[in-house]
């Protein structure tokens, strides 16, 4: 039998337990949706680096990459506040032989609401991928 000078003693270890356990929670969430962010935009830098290494003309090689990178993220869900692509497509219009590499960066300024945080600000994941020319196809149109 407890004692009266422990009465409420659960009621108050909940009460400072409860606040630290929602951190915790909320830490991590956010934490796991920066990570999965990030997974997308590079999953979007890597696709549109793919799609543009097949086309045989720099200039649509250029629009495939902005085209596949906005709709991967738009159907991936991932609002990006900020969004800069850079890309190098110049190897499209080499010769059929020479070894080519189409390169495109992402950097994608994520907002802390996005990733659950009831918080001003973003984040900004910046993410690059290569993709090799294929040395057979035709090229340079």
């Amino acid at each position: 039998m407890r004692g009266r000078n422990e009465r409420g003693a659960v009621s108050v270890e909940v009460a400072l337990l409860v606040p630290v356990l929602v951190l915790v929670a909320a830490g991590a969430t956010a934490g796991w949706r920066l990570w999965w962010a990030s997974g997308q935009v590079q999953a979007a830098a890597g696709a549109a680096a793919r799609a543009a290494s097949v086309v045989g003309d720099s200039v649509v090689a250029g629009q495939t990459v902005t085209a596949v990178i906005n709709a991967d993220l738009a159907t991936a869900g991932v609002h990006c506040q900020n969004i800069s692509i850079s890309q190098d497509v110049a190897a499209v219009t080499l010769p059929p032989g020479v070894p080519g590499t189409v390169h495109v960066q992402v950097r994608c300024a994520v907002g802390l609401t996005d990733l659950l945080l009831p918080l001003p600000g973003t984040i900004t994941v910046d993410t690059g991928a290569d993709e090799a020319i294929n040395l057979y196809s035709r090229r340079g149109r």
